[in-house]
């Protein structure tokens, strides 16, 4: 709904954001766009920060079907478009379904007719990736989906657009690891520090319907001919690559949560290839696994992304309440809502004795952001947050003094 009441008919997606590029004090994003008529492409956006804002390189952005206006034009009218830019200057960007172009000298633009990647294996493939080190090209790209996504990867010492070999060993490099309840390790990215030779690669997990993606991080390993080390994927993630930007305590780590309400446990089944490199005949190799999510209250102090708490489906009027077991001059709260870029409205309230309430802060614009915050609550030993329009549900509720 939106804030007339009105039933929404569609809605614009924002998928798959490429690593940003900079060029003469400008930042180049690459981010596919899926309008509310399923239309798609990937698009150039550009800010004067790393970490923006962006705008459209070109035109005035996306208009919804029924809207005046002229659409800004795509780069490629497909998805996961990712930029490399090599040691000489010159640019390429690669997407979906294994194609690639050389870039324009603005990056704005592709030069020529796409060309295909070649690949040692077959199938439907997005989320391609290429970066370079000590002067090997690696062009990563995944292939099936949900709990058996994987990524493999192809080796050129010759050029970012030829020269690809099947490299020695495990070229599926990273795949399922049910012993750590990781199903379908899919679309990522690389961070690298050339100097430390350390690498670190992103990725969101599938597993589940293709709905989980949650972010992990592992660390990459090679060998000393440059092929990457089988990564077995897991929960623990690099650590802090640097201090930590927060440093207050978080009260909602030693609170009690509670809530109108919860979800009631839901059961994932599915079937994973354990040796997607090799399988072996028949399917043997293929193994049932299974998973239990849970929806308490208690979620959202345990500062994980890994776990939410969601009322129930038939709660109309979804609320939850923390103790913080004594009094606090509470500063500020921030609420990590599901479903953010549908947008929420909510009223905070205040306690001293879970009888008594206070309205302390409240939203009562729809608003799309995560987090939400709230600052300035000041004394109380409980809080109550209502919320009144938007999914009910949240990852997070972070407390500072």
């Amino acid at each position: 709904m939106n804030d007339k009441g009105e039933k929404k008919t569609g809605y614009f997606r924002y998928w798959a954001p490429g690593k940003v590029i900079e060029q003469n004090g400008t930042y180049y994003l690459y981010v596919t766009f899926v309008k509310p008529d399923e239309k798609m492409g990937t698009y150039v956006m550009i800010a004067d920060r790393p970490d923006g804002p962006f705008r459209f390189a070109e035109g005035n952005g996306l208009f919804a079907p029924g809207v005046e206006g002229v659409d800004s034009p795509f780069i490629v009218n497909d998805i996961d478009g990712e930029p490399f830019i090599d040691d000489d200057g010159n640019g390429y960007l690669f997407w979906r379904r294994r194609l690639a172009a050389r870039l324009s000298a603005d990056r704005l633009h592709i030069e020529g007719e796409p060309l295909t990647m070649q690949t040692a294996r077959q199938g439907y493939s997005e989320g391609p990736l290429m970066f370079k080190r000590k002067g090997i090209y690696y062009y990563v790209y995944t292939l099936s989906g949900n709990q058996n996504y994987v990524n493999a990867y192809m080796m050129s010492r010759e050029s970012p657009l030829s020269g690809f070999v099947k490299p020695e060993g495990n070229d599926i490099f990273l795949f399922s690891a049910p012993e750590n309840q990781v199903w379908g390790p899919g679309h990522g990215n690389i961070f690298y520090d050339e100097k430390t030779d350390e690498y670190i690669f992103l990725y969101l997990e599938y597993g589940d319907g293709g709905t989980t993606r949650q972010v992990y991080a592992n660390r990459m390993e090679f060998n000393e001919d440059g092929t990457i080390k089988t990564l077995v994927p897991d929960m623990r993630g690099v650590g802090y690559l640097s201090a930590p930007q927060e440093t207050r305590r978080n009260l909602a780590l030693q609170a009690d949560f509670r809530a109108s309400s919860e979800k009631a446990p839901r059961t994932a089944v599915v079937d994973i290839e354990t040796q997607p490199n090799d399988p072996l005949p028949e399917k043997a190799s293929v193994k049932k696994y299974t998973r239990t999510h849970t929806y308490q209250a208690a979620h959202v102090g345990d500062e994980s992304n890994g776990t939410r708490w969601m009322a129930a489906v038939t709660d109309s009027s979804p609320y939850i309440t923390v103790d913080l077991k004594e009094m606090c001059n509470v500063g500020e709260c921030q609420f990590y809502f599901t479903k953010p870029t549908e947008g929420h409205t909510w009223r905070l309230e205040k306690s001293v004795d879970d009888k008594h309430w206070q309205v302390c802060a409240e939203e009562k614009k729809l608003q799309a952001r995560s987090p939400h915050v709230a600052k300035g609550i000041g004394e109380a030993r409980y809080l109550r947050l209502h919320i009144l329009r938007g999914d009910a549900g949240m990852w997070e509720w972070k407390i500072y003094e």
